[in-house]
């Protein structure tokens, strides 16, 4: 009788621990972004929500969606595709393409093209500037988590996010024509070669 409760038991575990694993395998494959709807379809149910509800789903989309969809979709100066791995992508048009597609009304195509600090002014809020990247850093990190803002740097233009200490830049990356990555920050070529920083908190 022992031994068959034992064996039972041990069935038992096995399950549990089989479903836990499964569960981490589903959440795992959800984050890199397999199985995902098609972009159009998503921006759609995107723009369903209202307006507190994208308000609040704006840090989401930016440091989630956003990487998933458009990752590894390649840099070009002149790149200005509206559709992830389609064509290429300039980092200003990088910023504005995803904002309209999520229901910011700006002239993108004209900001995409101006000084990115024309971008910020217009776009964000709590502007600072910055010539040491610790000072930047210090910045984000003394400022609430799930942010966005909105950097530019000498010849460059991105997104930041923070989840909890943690830093990332969201951009289109010219070295070596990358394309749309979100890295850390700490450990950014494109960010950490820049002299100067512009930086802003979106404002939606």
């Amino acid at each position: 009788m022992m031994k068959y409760l034992f064996c039972l038991l041990f069935l038992v575990i096995i399950g549990c621990n089989k479903t836990k694993v499964e569960s981490e395998n589903n959440s795992i494959s959800e984050n890199s972004g397999e199985n995902k709807i098609p972009y159009k379809e998503f921006l759609i149910s995107i723009n369903k929500k209202s307006e507190e509800e994208k308000k609040n789903y704006l840090f989401q989309f930016i440091n989630y969606d956003v990487p998933n969809y458009w990752a590894s979709t390649p840099w070009s100066f002149n790149g200005t595709s509206r559709e992830p791995q389609e064509g290429t992508i300039a980092c200003g048009y990088f910023v504005t393409n995803t904002l309209t597609d999520f229901g910011f009304d700006i002239n993108r195509t004209y900001l995409a093209q101006q000084a990115s600090s024309v971008m910020i002014k217009k776009l964000c809020k709590d502007i600072k500037y910055f010539s040491k990247r610790q000072d930047l850093d210090n910045y984000i990190l003394s400022k609430n988590k799930k942010q966005v803002y909105i950097v530019g740097l000498d010849f460059h233009t991105g997104f930041i996010t923070r989840e909890n200490k943690d830093t990332y830049f969201i951009h289109s990356n010219y070295i070596k024509n990358k394309g749309v990555v979100k890295e850390l920050t700490q450990t950014s070529q494109a960010l950490n070669a820049s002299k100067t920083f512009m930086i802003g908190t979106l404002n939606y």
